[in-house]
């Protein structure tokens, strides 16, 4: 027998309650059709296009999710924490960006308590934006947060990607003035840490996480984004140099050696840096994983070059 068509005026996502009002009955509910991601709320099945890549196909998962929850949700509440650094689309660890639990805080009410929800109580709640048309923490909250739960260094690197080169979510200054307000909640003296080791003009996570790996090791801290000329001509703007020392550091990802357009201009690049007397080095994600010998031959041109 076919499945009765669902009440458009349900949406994509709907409530038991709103859908047996509607006339939907209970063993319309349970088809296959239907998926019950919190108790109380139903999503129908199908309704996003696949994604190829990882981080976007997780992202629309979340996205369904949080909207699943919507049906559900007490009247004034906002998704936090590591769910609103994850819709603000902020760098976090893996362990953290495959969770499946979702943050939810309120204001005066009765902390959510359900399966698959992390309920948090605010004694009134901050700034709200909307993501998505989901009702979300401010970028700065959210990046004060994350600070209850990420290493310093991690904290550090969602910082840089607040305030990076191109459409910077944040500023600094925004920052520090959330940090300031922030004290006594979870996390606070770290996020005072981190302020001091967060640069804006960044390009990417693993370029933060370079700087990082430096500076952890004993090493002079490199400049971001200083741009090289050589003869009135340009040569680039490597992710990271030592001005005096001529010393220039790009994190390679998989595109340099997958896309052989990329691939030819780096050849090229290597080039006009070795041309104007610069050293230039390229890291790997190994490197990172790994740093000791790239470290090592690092320390040696800096003393080399000095």
């Amino acid at each position: 027998m076919p499945r009765s068509e669902l009440p458009p005026e349900l949406g994509p996502q709907f409530g038991v309650g709103q859908a047996r009002r509607a006339g939907v009955s209970k063993r319309r509910l349970t088809s296959p059709d239907l998926t019950s991601e919190f108790r109380g709320s139903r999503t129908r099945r199908g309704g996003e296009a696949p994604e190829a890549d990882a981080f976007a196909a997780r992202f629309q998962a979340l996205l369904l999710r949080c909207r699943a929850f919507l049906p559900v949700a007490p009247a004034d509440f906002q998704f936090s924490h590591v769910t609103a650094a994850r819709l603000h689309r902020i760098p976090i660890p893996e362990a953290l960006e495959t969770r499946a639990t979702i943050d939810v805080t309120v204001a005066g009410s009765t902390v959510p308590r359900r399966a698959g929800v992390i309920g948090h109580r605010a004694v009134r709640l901050p700034r709200t934006v909307l993501v998505e048309g989901l009702p979300v923490v401010s970028v700065e909250r959210a990046w004060i947060q994350l600070a209850a739960v990420l290493a310093l260094d991690d904290l550090v690197i969602a910082g840089d990607f607040l305030v990076r080169r191109k459409s910077p979510a944040s500023t600094i200054a925004n920052l520090t003035a959330a940090a300031r307000a922030s004290a006594g909640m979870p996390g606070a003296a770290r996020a005072r840490a981190a302020l001091g080791e967060i640069r804006s003009g960044t390009d990417s996570p693993r370029e933060s996480r370079l700087r990082l790996v430096i500076v952890r090791a004993g090493l002079p801290e490199p400049v971001i984004g200083h741009t090289v000329t050589f003869q009135n001509y340009f040569v680039g703007t490597p992710d990271l140099a030592y001005v005096r020392e001529r010393i220039a550091l790009d994190y390679d990802g998989s595109v340099h050696r997958d896309d052989e357009r990329v691939y030819i201009d780096d050849v090229e690049r290597r080039q006009l840096f070795a041309d104007a007397d610069w050293r230039y080095i390229t890291i790997t994600r190994q490197n990172l994983r790994v740093p000791h010998s790239f470290l090592v031959r690092l320390d040696r041109l800096l003393r080399e070059r000095g």
